[in-house]
């Protein structure tokens, strides 16, 4: 810090001496001065400077940037450069991946400077709000976006740019291997745009720890991102518009790989250390799969899209950088509740006078559960709120007070919990004095979000926070508390309603044990065979028991007494809203017994296509196509959840095909 305050000494005589410059990243930037203040350093191994600079413009804001000494900012320039030529091919295609591309410039060996993106933060500053496991958590993401994003159609509109950024981010990270990604080099803005940042490794040269890569996954696609995306903890119909997105824009960028290639085959000589020879051009050859199909493609990259959902060592790569991070967070910075968009207090809110939980009440989105609704009266104005408050929202404000005041200062807990002798919403104080002082316990044997858990909850939370509002003024009177009980832009919403599911999950409710949903298909017919894409379902009924199925989908050509046309997909386990991209590829009309469709599942899933061989146009005429839906069910026989009859004569086989089929329990469809 003290060689920082010396450095911007410097600076402030330049321009004492000078007036003004430009900044070397645009000539556009016109400086008149530094504003120490607001001038700092990051916590990484090159220790980088966060520089603010006065805008010559007075009605302009201040411009920041990040000054970089030890690293060689020249790849990170091709890196972004190549980022930026993938959204100029999108976009020319129609296809807007709102992605967020900034400036960076080489002003001398190892060092350049970064420009610095507005209303951005790492991913790492997102979860270790809810604590430094938050990285095995999938809520942090989705509850800062609500944070900065309080009203509906904000909040939509977030997720929107997210979903479509973080595609774009998916497929340019992959394609220019980029590695050594952390949560600390992963940003997102307020408005949902996600991006990466410190492009120091690519190409695949991972970071080794002896002979395990660092970076397991084929990219950085966790759990909390699915979250936002799904608008919860099960897959939705939104899942299926964000592969559809990665997909088109990999499509896209591989009819341009001999551009790609040629450019950076120019940086041969370049003396950048990841790019020096023919295998690092491999590397993005290998990534691209020029000579594939966009069907095979398209199954090659949702089968990426699953590994790195699935990658347990992105998670644990989070967590480890979050330990490591730890010893340099400063020790005045004081915590925060993540779901609040700004700090409040007894100054700005009035004092809280009583608090009582009033009741439970079932909520669906962003996932099922209970939220507990407590009434907060004030003293002066003298005035009466709801807010809504879920358990683990209580559970965070309990650990951020653990972490200001000594346990001593905390309610403690005492050896029987009473029942309310009269059961009103403003029981005795006598009562409450007896009720539980500790935070309820989370374990819970059986299902903790079940009806008498929620009930027992809003018990012991109501002594709980009788007490927190009647402990010592320090703490009483503290700005989580006040922060905690002020209303939210969702309380006033939900004021003296229950939730309900939202209206688009509401569309695709089935009554148990209906058949139901959509499957959306691709269908094309070339050189005497019949191609089938199964691409995604949506909407599929649950099962008698509530639970959600298992769905496969199996395909017939009728007439087909020997059912030798039979063709399966893989099994998708507990979802309603599968995504498949798969072709599982089986072989002649003309095999006896069935074994065309054994033979098809013998195939490896890398030949994933439902494929008819064989087949004259003018057989497909009188042939069609039966799809079906079922849920594996093990020992027992598996359930029909939809099918669809397709009459081939109806379609134009010269071309592909492309549509949402409704399922029913004998239909037939039409595109």
């Amino acid at each position: 810090q003290g060689i920082l305050r010396e450095g911007l000494e410097d600076v402030k005589q330049f321009f004492k001496a000078h007036g003004s410059c430009r900044l070397p990243l645009s000539p556009s930037l016109l400086v008149k001065g530094i504003v120490p203040r607001d001038c700092s350093y990051f916590n990484s191994n090159a220790v980088p400077l966060k520089l603010s600079f006065q805008n010559v413009d007075p009605l302009g804001e201040n411009i920041r940037v990040i000054f970089k000494c030890g690293d060689d900012l020249r790849q990170d320039m091709l890196t972004l450069q190549m980022i930026r030529i993938m959204n100029k091919i999108w976009v020319q295609e129609g296809l807007d991946m709102r992605m967020v591309i900034f400036r960076c410039f080489s002003t001398g060996r190892g060092r350049g400077m970064v420009e610095m993106i507005p209303n951005a933060e790492t991913l790492r500053k997102i979860q270790v709000e809810h604590g430094v496991t938050g990285s095995f958590k999938d809520r942090p993401l989705a509850d800062w976006l609500q944070k900065h994003n309080p009203e509906e159609d904000e909040y939509e509109k977030a997720v929107e740019n997210f979903i479509y950024s973080c595609a774009g981010c998916c497929v340019a990270t992959y394609v220019l291997g980029i590695c050594d990604r952390h949560n600390d080099n992963i940003m997102l803005k307020t408005t949902g745009h996600m991006f990466h940042i410190d492009f120091g490794r690519f190409l695949g040269h991972a970071q080794m720890f002896g002979n395990i890569k660092r970076d397991r996954a084929p990219f950085v696609f966790t759990s909390d991102m699915a979250y936002v995306i799904n608008g919860g903890d099960k897959p939705s119909s939104r899942f299926h518009d964000f592969v559809d997105l990665c997909c088109q824009a990999y499509n896209l960028i591989r009819k341009h790989t001999h551009l790609f290639l040629n450019l950076l085959g120019l940086m041969l000589s370049c003396g950048i250390p990841e790019l020096s020879d023919l295998e690092d051009l491999k590397y993005v050859y290998d990534a691209l799969r020029p000579q594939d199909s966009d069907a095979d493609a398209t199954t090659y990259f949702t089968r990426l899209i699953e590994s790195s959902l699935g990658s347990v060592a992105t998670k644990l790569n989070f967590f480890i950088h979050n330990l490591a991070q730890m010893k340099f967070t400063g020790s005045d910075a004081r915590p925060t509740l993540s779901f609040a968009p700004r700090t409040h207090t007894i100054k700005t809110s009035g004092r809280i006078r009583d608090v009582f939980l009033c009741r439970h009440e079932r909520v669906f989105n962003p996932s099922k559960g209970y939220t507990y609704v407590v009434k907060v009266q004030r003293e002066s104005p003298s005035e009466v709120t709801f807010v809504q408050r879920t358990f683990e929202e209580f559970q965070e404000l309990h650990n951020k007070l653990r972490l200001l005041f000594p346990s001593s200062l905390l309610p403690r807990y005492p050896p029987q919990t009473p029942a309310d002798p009269r059961g009103s919403l403003a029981p005795p104080r006598a009562w409450l004095s007896t009720c539980p002082l500790s935070f309820p316990s989370r374990f819970v044997i059986g299902r903790s979000r079940g009806e008498a858990v929620a009930e027992r909850r809003k018990e012991e939370l109501n002594g709980y926070i009788w007490h927190l509002i009647h402990a010592a003024p320090e703490v009483a009177e503290c700005d989580l508390i006040y922060t905690f009980f002020h209303p939210l832009p969702r309380d006033e919403k939900a004021a003296g309603t229950n939730p309900t599911p939202k209206a688009a999950d509401a569309t695709w409710a089935r009554p148990l044990g209906k058949v139901g949903g959509e499957v959306k298909l691709s269908i094309s017919y070339k050189n005497n065979k019949l191609f089938i894409m199964v691409m995604h379902i949506r909407g599929l009924p649950p099962l008698q028991d509530g639970n959600d199925p298992d769905p496969y989908v199996k395909t017939y050509l009728l007439p087909d007494p020997q059912k030798t046309t039979k063709r399966k997909t893989k099994v998708a386990r507990k979802t309603c809203n599968p995504t498949y991209n798969e072709m599982v590829r089986g072989l002649g009309l003309g095999l006896a017994g069935g074994s065309g469709g054994a033979e098809a599942e013998r195939l490896p899933r890398s030949a994933p296509q439902l494929v008819y061989d064989g087949i004259p146009r003018g057989d497909l005429q009188q042939r069609e196509l039966r799809l079906s839906v079922l849920s594996e069910e093990g020992f027992w026989e598996n359930i029909l959840l939809g099918e669809v009859g397709i009459r081939l004569r109806d379609l134009d086989l010269g071309q592909e095909k492309m549509g949402w089929f409704a399922l029913g329990s004998r239909s037939h469809g039409t595109l």
